[in-house]
């Protein structure tokens, strides 16, 4: 009875971490498949030159965090592996553009800097968060709507055409769903080769202590 138990264990361990290296080989497919779909969904969809919002210029910015995302984790009893999503990404700072592109809009919105703000309703922007607020007041950019106000100041206060929000009444992007998807796609083949795996190294090892440094 002892022996099998031990064997038992071992398996599980050995199981344990197959499913570690399994998941870490398979991340950059993970960021390849979320990258792949910002340049399909994202990249080319702006034409005017004077938008502040085009995904072209947050891509590396976005990458960035991708790669520091934690995707798999170890609890010793428990290791799941964890995709970028709306919810957990970071989206923090320069990035609330993309979160903005990725929740959808409903309506028409254009760009305006901090200084065509308070020029047009009089006051600072208040609750409302701008794409990047560690740059000079003339250059960050906060999106409102389009309303007859805002119409009306183009020509009357600020003599000049407000850029339109490229993304204007545009549905939800989610890119990150690709990630989820490829990982729904593949996971149970995972499994099974991790399994498979884990049986051939107790085989090969008959039942023993299984240590992978010496698998190398």
């Amino acid at each position: 009875m002892n022996n099998i138990k031990k064997v038992s264990t071992n398996f599980n361990e050995i199981v344990r971490q197959q499913l570690i290296l399994k998941f870490n080989d398979e991340v950059p497919y993970v960021k390849q498949a979320i990258m792949q779909a910002y340049d399909e969904l994202l990249i080319g969809v702006v034409t005017d030159r004077k938008s502040k919002t085009n995904p072209l210029f947050y891509k590396d910015e976005f990458e960035e965090r991708l790669n520091n995302f934690i995707y798999v984790k170890d609890r010793n009893d428990d290791i799941t592996i964890s995709i970028p999503d709306m919810d957990t990404f970071d989206f923090s700072g320069r990035l609330r553009v993309l979160k903005n592109i990725m929740e959808g809009a409903t309506g028409i919105y254009v760009e305006i800097s901090a200084l065509d703000f308070e020029q047009i309703f009089n006051k600072q922007p208040v609750n409302i968060d701008p794409i990047d607020e560690y740059v000079p007041k003339k250059d960050t950019i906060y999106i409102i709507r389009y309303n007859s106000k805002v119409r009306q100041a183009e020509s009357n206060i600020l003599d000049k055409k407000l850029v339109r929000y490229p993304f204007s009444n545009s549905p939800p992007i989610d890119i990150l769903q690709a990630g989820q998807d490829y990982v729904d796609n593949n996971i149970d083949l995972w499994l099974t080769k991790a399994i498979k795996t884990s049986e051939d190294i107790l085989i090969q090892n008959r039942g023993g202590i299984y240590r992978p440094w010496a698998m190398k």
